[in-house]
């Protein structure tokens, strides 16, 4: 992984603008660099803003379960570790790029991670990369199909990547017809992998290989749980659609959506 430091966040880094809370996107914050971006992007990044603190960060109906929509994100943004640029590219070479360039920044970004702190900061950290220069229907499919090309090399370094873009199918763990990762602006996320991450891990070989690598017997023992608990036999040729429980230890969850096969 190449080493690169992006030493002030109020300044572009390369094809990617100024790295913003949420809080300092809806504020219009200058000195965070927020008029660095023309009127369209920033239109852009006011739309995110408002899906992560109106969202995210509550409960809906639809969910099927009580809380906020990611249990994450509320303390994410009252600790201002969830973070959001934007980037005009839309090659899928390019935006490929640039999520290995983030990741290197993201990977140095305090808090650091660390497996033997379950309950530290660095689970709350997250970027986000809005990509509102893709607009037709076959650029926004891309952000699908190239999220899940690069998920598993992210996992394997210890990190996850995530998808949001409109008309996202992937569906919400309790509510399969809950779209939760349906989003009026194409993005693309980096956040650190956690054990609990097991339900995501279930569509992929190369997944579940990264993910065992990283958590070992843990990891192992937390897939097979799924497994029973969903009736679930694991086959390459006969894939199965399922609904993943909502798993909590503590104040310690799984996440917010799911994969659709197993």
């Amino acid at each position: 992984m190449t080493k690169e430091v992006w030493t002030d966040y109020s300044q572009p880094f390369g094809t990617i603008g100024p790295l913003m809370t949420v809080g300092e996107i809806l504020e219009k914050n200058i000195d965070a660099g927020y008029n660095a971006y023309d009127e369209y992007t920033n239109a852009a990044l006011q739309k995110f803003a408002r899906y992560a603190s109106d969202f995210l960060s509550n409960p809906h109906p639809r969910l099927g379960r009580d809380g906020s929509v990611c249990p994450f994100v509320p303390e994410a943004l009252t600790k201002g570790l969830l973070r959001i640029a934007a980037s005009q590219v839309v090659a899928v070479d390019e935006i490929e790029n640039e999520m290995a360039r983030m990741l290197a920044v993201f990977s140095q970004m305090k808090p650091v991670m660390s497996f033997n702190d379950r309950t530290g900061d660095w689970i709350y950290k997250a970027i986000i990369i809005a990509l509102p220069g893709i607009q037709d229907e076959g650029e926004i499919n891309m952000i699908g199909q190239l999220q899940k090309r690069l998920k598993p090399d992210f996992i394997q370094e210890g990190f996850m990547i995530g998808e949001f873009y409109p008309g996202c199918p992937e569906p919400g763990l309790h509510n399969r017809m809950f779209r939760p990762l349906d989003t009026p602006v194409p993005a693309l996320a980096i956040r650190h992998i956690t054990k609990y991450d097991a339900p995501f891990m279930l569509g992929s070989d190369k997944c579940l290989e990264a993910y065992f690598s990283i958590f070992g017997d843990e990891g192992r023992r937390r897939i097979r749980q799924l497994l029973e608990r969903t009736g679930c036999t694991r086959s390459r040729k006969q894939p199965c659609s399922i609904v993943l429980p909502y798993e909590t230890e503590g104040n310690d969850y799984v996440g917010c959506s799911s994969e659709r096969t197993c």
